[in-house]
């Protein structure tokens, strides 16, 4: 699946996602202005999506991700089908800023010290806790599997349920942290983390197709790309 794919996959036509990329240095082609770490801009368009992604790939962006949920149309104006770079006066999108709430993000993690890439094994520990946890939440609890996303983020793993396009309000949020707070408590290990904090409407989420760059590559913590299986 290439980047416009993603596009598609998680927006219908002329919604807007914010693409968002961070560790990036100086100028680009794929991008204006001078930047000494944020590029960012605004997408309706999925063949600008996925144009803009790879121009960041080959920048060699470390860390290069987009908003989960559709964000407010009128924040097309801030950067339209384009990447720029950020400035103390630039504005990022707020949980205010969120059209609906339409996933359930489950992050899964391998335990490591920070800054560096997870090891094959320390993948694969993920990937047991993730489908240990997909076999629960479709069989006793009942979630459909259609539209149930798995995805590698290049360092861990990813479980994404459809919850339709509820309203961006207090009670959306709290109902996901509800959901990932049960999941924690009954699948959380000491090898691998499930990220309790990606309940907010407004998170970032990896971009697949795009390169995960923490730490140098090396032989036995590689630099991988992230993908939807």
């Amino acid at each position: 699946m290439n980047c416009a794919e993603v596009y598609n996959l998680f927006f219908q036509t002329g919604e807007v996602t914010e693409i968002r990329a961070y560790g990036c240095r100086g100028k680009n082609v794929g991008w204006s202005g001078w930047t000494t770490n944020i590029v960012y801009g605004y997408f309706d368009n999925a063949e600008a999506f996925g144009k803009a992604a790879m121009a960041l790939e080959r920048a060699k962006a470390p860390g290069i991700y987009f908003t989960l949920n559709p964000v407010i149309p009128d924040l097309l104006a801030r950067a339209a089908n384009r990447l720029k770079a950020a400035d103390a006066k630039s504005s990022s999108t707020s949980d205010t800023d969120i059209a609906c709430i339409r996933w359930l993000p489950i992050d899964l993690d391998p335990r490591r010290p920070s800054g560096i890439s997870s090891t094959d094994d320390e993948l694969a520990a993920a990937v047991r806790i993730r489908e240990r946890i997909r076999k629960w939440l479709e069989g006793e609890m009942g979630w459909p599997a259609k539209d149930r996303i798995r995805a590698h983020s290049g360092n861990g793993t990813h479980l994404l349920y459809p919850m339709g396009d509820l309203s961006n309000t207090p009670a959306t949020t709290q109902l996901i942290k509800d959901y990932l707070a049960a999941i924690s408590a009954k699948f959380e290990n000491e090898w691998v983390d499930i990220d309790l904090k990606v309940y907010n409407p407004s998170r970032i989420w990896k971009l697949y197709g795009t390169t995960a760059r923490k730490g140098d590559h090396t032989e036995a913590r590689p630099h991988r790309k992230s993908y939807v299986e």
